[in-house]
């Protein structure tokens, strides 16, 4: 279902077209920036009371002079849609969002571009999307409820923690409050509530098969390099960084929509290139990816260690590069993370390096970077505030957003490495302590 009409902008009075997609989510904001002044702009759609639509405006208003007919060009035209890439340039009756996401999965399905795209794989592509959207229409109903539990676990109060979580889960209370059975509560809500946004193949996988990996370790190296993680309370500091990525993620789920969809047109560049998104957070969204990147560089610390064992036999033996070696783990967690990849010799783990965009990412740490709303173009300069000029790179809102959901996928399916290490201490060397006493 979609919506035309024509708004006016409260800091300019000018006027601008707007075609409205509808989305299941029951509040939907909708945000964009005025092509006139550049004034942020925002229309909510409340579809509580559907099949009615409720439109609240911020920054602008419903129109006096509303077209009587299909839009004529007379004013800018902007597609609003939560769930798909919007096109940006004049209105076309019939291309809406939806249908235009149609066409660019059976463009992507269309390998040879003789335009025989698959549409029965089309259409079964998007009923998978559309399954994930309505899982996240559900959960971001309860997203502060998925932050309150997280922050329970985070607290000294699991008996809580295993209620509330409980009641998220719509499943028996587990009243039992051993850390590996608190752990594996955790690990469930952490799984069901960000479903949409990870792939659930990977991270089962990682489950599955890292306790096979782990025992076909040199033992007591082993165990060595799982005491070091814990007594240096490194893995227990980071894993609390981890988590409190999650709620972050709600935070910018808006925004994650669209991203979401490049699922299934094979992160195709000319999609990435040509559309937008109808939620713009640009600001409080930017320090996320930072953020998630340094989490992804500890975590490399923990692959090492691992390709060590696997390779030496010592989490703290690493091959030697360009006539030189790395003394242990604590001297390759001080790299640079450009350097880091070089140690990772035959790696074990498979790094999805689309995760780490350096550039990006120094750029935002220097706050070297600008945002065009009205384009929806980020402009960055990685080695800036220097004299000198420096080459600008840029990338839309939209590729930002795909970089985000890349990375945070990565530290999830690492943190399923950590849940590893975890029951590796609760379940055999805590038990073994115990015994020994």
């Amino acid at each position: 279902m979609n919506t035309c009409m024509a708004l006016t902008c409260l800091t300019c009075e000018e006027d601008i077209d707007c075609r409205i997609g509808y989305s299941n989510r029951r509040i939907q904001p909708l945000a964009f920036t005025c092509p006139h002044c550049d004034s942020s702009l925002g229309i909510t759609l409340d579809i509580s009371r559907a099949p009615a639509s409720d439109f609240t405006y911020h920054g602008c208003k419903y129109s006096d002079k509303q077209s009587k007919g299909p839009f004529v060009g007379e004013n800018p035209f902007i597609d609003l849609h939560l769930d798909f890439p919007v096109r940006a340039g004049e209105y076309v009756m019939g291309n809406t969002p939806f249908l235009m996401a149609i066409s660019d999965i059976m463009q992507a399905l269309d390998g040879d571009g003789d335009g025989d795209g698959d549409g029965q794989k089309a259409h079964e592509m998007f009923q998978f999307h559309s399954f994930h959207l309505n899982i996240l229409n559900t959960l971001c109903e309860k997203s502060e409820e998925i932050k309150r539990v997280i922050n329970l676990y985070l607290g000294k109060n699991k008996k809580l923690f295993q209620k509330r979580a409980a009641e998220f889960l719509e499943e028996p209370e587990v009243t039992s409050l051993l850390p590996e059975d608190v752990n594996a509560t955790l690990y469930k809500v952490v799984s069901r509530a960000f479903l949409p946004f990870t792939v659930f193949a990977h991270s089962a996988e990682i489950s599955k098969e890292m306790p096979k990996f782990m025992f076909e370790l040199h033992p007591e190296k082993l165990i060595e390099f799982i005491n070091q993680l814990f007594e240096s309370n490194f893995v227990t500091s980071l894993h609390r960084d981890v988590l409190k990525v999650y709620p972050r993620i709600l935070d910018a789920e808006l925004s994650l929509r669209p991203a979401l969809f490049l699922d299934l047109t094979d992160n195709n560049g000319a999609a990435k290139a040509a559309t937008r998104i109808s939620a713009q957070d640009f600001s409080s969204i930017k320090d996320l990816y930072k953020d998630i990147v340094e989490i992804l560089s500890r975590q490399l610390v923990i692959v090492a260690g691992f390709n060590n064992l696997m390779h030496r036999h010592d989490a703290n033996s690493f091959p030697e590069i360009n006539g030189g070696k790395l003394s242990d783990l604590q001297k390759y967690s001080t790299k640079n993370l450009s350097d880091k990849f070089k140690y990772l010799d035959d790696c074990w783990y498979k790094i999805e390096l689309k995760a780490f965009n350096l550039d990006l990412r120094n750029a935002i740490a220097h706050n070297n970077i600008h945002y065009n709303g009205t384009e929806q173009n980020i402009a960055y300069t990685p080695n800036g505030g220097r004299l000198e000029q420096v080459a600008e790179q840029n990338m839309t809102f939209l590729q930002f957003m795909r970089d985000v959901l890349i990375a945070f996928r990565e530290m999830h399916n690492l943190n399923h490495v950590m849940k590893s290490i975890f029951y590796f201490k609760y379940l055999i060397l805590d038990k073994r302590a115990k015994a020994g006493k």
